[in-house]
């Protein structure tokens, strides 16, 4: 490769977006193909959000397809969580890279093929994403790779776990390399070439950035585009990444793409036609990817991911009605094509329908509460040194979530999953990156149902049958979630809100057709359980049951081609076709239509009139009671109805029952718009009754 001096990796990459520095990191690459005999290494980047993990990993595929490799990109968000759906997503990409080879009729047999003369680089970004295969990952794929002329890249914002680095056989392969901001002679380097400058304008930002990647970037390019902005937002550009700036950076008639872009993560030129039903003409796409907080990958622009949060967090406090119609819009286009499209495409697909429908899960907030925006990082797999926190993080779910006699089953079960399966429990951390909550979730196969009939033997009969307990590992499909745990010291959060942060980040999981299955007494669990589509069967025996809360089996399985219309009844209620059932449990569950639910409304104020109600109501014995429910439900002293849901039905039916002008205008909307959106908070209230 040369010398390895900065200055050869100073160049552009594809789309024109300068790519300078990381000499350090480029030399280790660059000694790898030098090497004789192309040992097989793991290379390991890391790096808080916006540092130029991805930029990285481009440049790298770039300088390995030069040195004559084959080399493979795969995004960890859309690998999948089980071993058998990472395998088909890998053979579809290496399908792909050998499309024009008659000599790879089946793909695989690349892995086996590799040498010191025919190397392969397999990076996978986001690796954070594939925490619950970290344990195959390593104990089974990797180690099946031959040793001779692979190189596997792994991209994540934690560092991975400790596991690799303490490895028997892997860890004198491992290489970690942690990104650090640019120096100051990087900065500069960055800012000599990447425009004309006002004079002196170089200077401020080389004083006022810190050398964030991505904050040096928007301030090259708003400097650039010659934009007015005050010394103060230099700065803030480096700190504060907000969504006003990264609009003032965009035209005008880029705005709408944007705005896909921010509701579906990453979207294609023929995709973003699509959804705005309009061309959108290859010199907008153009422009598009070589803005600072756009990346280009294989499946298209994808928005970086803290400038998506904020231009999300903006939409949704400017026009929320609006965001709502393009979510719902967007969805019933992808749904028919997540329906068609091969297995690669589909899991893409459907991850961009769970991005849309993660904010429809607002009911039952007294169990996991996803009503406000969270400012964690994701979900990362444990680590050894974590297992005191845990332990302590354990025992306080004990003492409110199981008995007593059943509590001392979790503390040994703990020690051991986080020595054999340490991807099964993953966790936050505050900002001192201390564990502040964890939730545990097994992939059930022939290897791991040992582990659980072993400390689990009553919740395993009751919910798998022999012949599911002795799956293999590669075709497993079904995951048994075991707890959310979370402390209630968490300053700025509740505990419910962590539990409902992690909730959403696993429901990600069943994204490529999978089954999540759980024994649960606490009825707030149940209930927001049942709201988002789970079925529920009582246990066979009563081994499970905590002191008078009777133990259930909740599981939705989307493993028949099912996630479509999931998604789509939990962003429209009102949509029908083809909608999943919700499920039903012995205990009888009398329907409420919406033409029910206007009748019991209009007698809110007639305690009286509510009575031949109230017995359709658990816990309801007359009409007095059921009003004080309902008022507390209105009034959201119970959780179950979002705020807006709350503000319309309190309008029409309470303070301006009879009145739906004076109630339209309360809620400052129009006549027509205050109708639609009132059917939707009826139909709600409905399922919630």
């Amino acid at each position: 490769m040369g010398n390895s001096s900065e200055a050869q990796y100073d160049k552009y990459v594809e789309d024109g977006k300068r790519f300078i520095g990381r000499t350090k990191e480029l030399t280790t690459l660059e000694r790898w193909f030098n090497h004789p005999e192309a040992p097989l290494t793991i290379f390991s980047i890391t790096g808080m959000g916006g540092i130029g993990k991805s930029s990285l990993l481009s440049e790298m595929l770039s300088v390995s397809r030069d040195q004559g490799a084959t080399a493979i990109w795969m995004d960890g968000r859309s690998c999948g969580a089980t071993p058998s759906v990472f395998m088909e997503y890998l053979s579809s990409t290496l399908e792909l890279e050998t499309l024009d080879n008659d000599g790879y009729p089946r793909p695989l047999s690349l892995l086996k093929d590799t040498s010191v003369e025919k190397r392969l680089v397999l990076a996978v970004d986001n690796y954070e994403e594939l925490a619950l295969l970290e344990s195959w990952f390593m104990e089974v794929f990797i180690s099946k790779l031959p040793l001779r002329g692979i190189l596997v890249i792994l991209a994540s914002r934690p560092e991975l776990a400790s596991a690799w680095r303490t490895h028997p056989r892997l860890h004198q392969r491992f290489v970690q390399m942690q990104l650090q901001h640019f120096t100051v002679e990087e900065i500069s380097e960055y800012i000599s070439v990447a425009g004309s400058l006002i004079q002196g304008m170089a200077g401020t930002i080389t004083r006022m950035t810190d050398g964030h990647p991505l904050g040096l970037a928007l301030a090259v390019e708003a400097a650039d585009q010659r934009r007015n902005l005050p010394h103060a937002e230099w700065a803030e550009l480096s700190h504060m990444i907000s969504a006003r700036l990264l609009l003032e950076l965009t035209i005008p008639r880029l705005h709408p793409m944007v705005e896909v872009l921010t509701l579906l993560g990453t979207a294609n030129q023929e995709l973003l036609s699509s959804v705005l039903d309009m061309t959108v003409t290859q010199e907008e796409y153009h422009m598009l990817r070589q803005m600072s907080f756009i990346r280009s990958g294989p499946d298209g622009l994808a928005l970086h991911d803290m400038g998506r949060v904020h231009l999300l967090r903006d939409l949704r406090q400017r026009e929320p009605h609006r965001l709502q119609t393009m979510r719902i819009q967007i969805a019933k286009l992808l749904k028919p094509l997540h329906e068609q499209a091969g297995s690669h495409e589909r899991r893409q697909i459907a991850r961009k329908m769970l991005l849309l429908c993660q904010e429809s899960m607002l009911q039952f907030r007294k169990y996991a509460d996803v009503s406000r925006d969270s400012l964690f990082s994701p979900l990362e797999t444990m680590k050894q040194e974590d297992l005191p926190s845990l332990h302590r993080l354990l025992q306080q779910w004990c003492e409110y979530s199981v008995a007593p006699d059943q509590a001392v089953f979790y503390g040994p079960f703990l020690d051991e999953l986080a020595h054999r399966y340490p991807e099964g429990i993953v966790l936050m951390r505050d900002q001192l990156g201390e564990p502040i909550a964890m939730f545990i979730t097994v992939l059930v196969h022939r290897e791991s149902s040992g582990l659980l009939l072993k400390h689990f033997p009553n919740e395993m009969n009751e919910c798998f049958t022999p012949q599911e307990l002795g799956n293999d590992p590669d075709q497993s499909d079904t995951h048994f979630a075991l707890l959310a745990a979370a402390r209630d010291d968490v300053p700025g959060y509740t505990r419910e809100e962590l539990v409902g942060y992690m909730a959403l980040d696993r429901l990600s999981l069943l994204g490529d057709g999978a089954r999540v299955i759980l024994i649960a007494t606490n009825p707030h669990l149940k209930l927001f359980l049942l709201s988002i589509g789970f079925q529920m069967r009582r246990t066979r025996t009563r081994a499970c049951d905590r002191y008078e809360d009777p133990a259930d089996v909740l599981d939705l399985d989307l493993r028949s081609g099912q996630f479509g219309a999931w998604v789509m009844s939990l962003l429209d209620p009102e949509w029908q076709d083809d909608r999943i059932q919700p499920g039903t449990t012995v205990r009888e569950r009398t329907s409420w239509s919406e033409q029910e639910v206007r009748k019991m409304l209009g007698h809110l104020r007639s305690p009286g009139e509510l009575h031949e109600y109230a017995g359709r109501v658990a816990g309801a014995r007359d009409g007095i009671q059921l009003q004080l429910y309902v008022m507390d439900l209105l009034e959201g002293r119970v959780h179950g109805l979002s705020p807006q849901d709350q503000m319309l039905l309190y309008a029409a039916y309470w303070t301006h029952a009879g009145n739906p002008t004076a109630a339209a205008q309360t809620c400052s909307m129009s006549r027509a718009t205050f109708y639609r959106h009132l059917r939707t908070a009826l139909t709600r209230l409905a399922r919630i009754l």
